[in-house]
């Protein structure tokens, strides 16, 4: 077990897949043509993803935003995933990184399928704009495996998509 200190206090958090479960590790790096500071803001405004949400999904943040301890939920059918926000750097501190580490129990589908863990993004300056590199990391059944792969890589290639409409907008339209 891995502890996890902040607002919620000293944290538990389980290391390790259960018996039929196998660790998955989905990442995608992408460019956009924007500066690092203004993807990175983009990033760290909860509006991209509270505001942008179709319903019934929905996305929540207690007392803040991305800051280390805020606690977080994105739900909706079929999915629950809360968890708390952990390290934080800026663009000043190269890269800049936020890992959003979830809570046991929570799952997309169902828990009997795939159990999201962390969520991870970096950013740093690239020749012309910004590289920005996502990890989602899960547990998944083993023969749902590959299904969730895919299911990964449909979902996240329309991101840089969202991302790059949104900053070409002056109004910042959402995720």
């Amino acid at each position: 077990m891995t502890q996890y200190t902040g607002q919620a206090g000293v944290i538990q958090v389980p290391v390790g897949a259960p018996d039929g479960f196998v660790e998955h590790a989905y990442q995608r790096t992408f460019f956009v043509g924007h500066p690092v500071g203004r993807v990175w803001a983009w990033l760290n405004d909860p509006a991209t993803f509270v505001e942008g949400q179709v319903w019934p999904f929905r996305v929540e943040f207690v007392d803040g935003g991305f800051e280390p301890g805020v606690l977080n939920v994105h739900h909706g059918p079929f999915l629950n995933v809360a968890g708390a926000i952990g390290e934080v750097r800026g663009p000043g501190e190269r890269p800049a990184y936020r890992d959003l580490k979830y809570f046991y129990g929570s799952y997309a589908i169902s828990p009997r399928l795939a159990r999201p863990t962390r969520l991870q993004f970096w950013a740093e300056e690239g020749r012309g704009g910004t590289v920005v590199t996502l990890r989602l990391d899960a547990l998944v059944r083993r023969p749902f495996a590959r299904t969730w792969d895919l299911g990964q890589r449909v979902f996240w290639s329309r991101f840089p998509r969202w991302m790059d409409s949104a900053l070409r907008d002056p109004g910042g339209a959402s995720a």
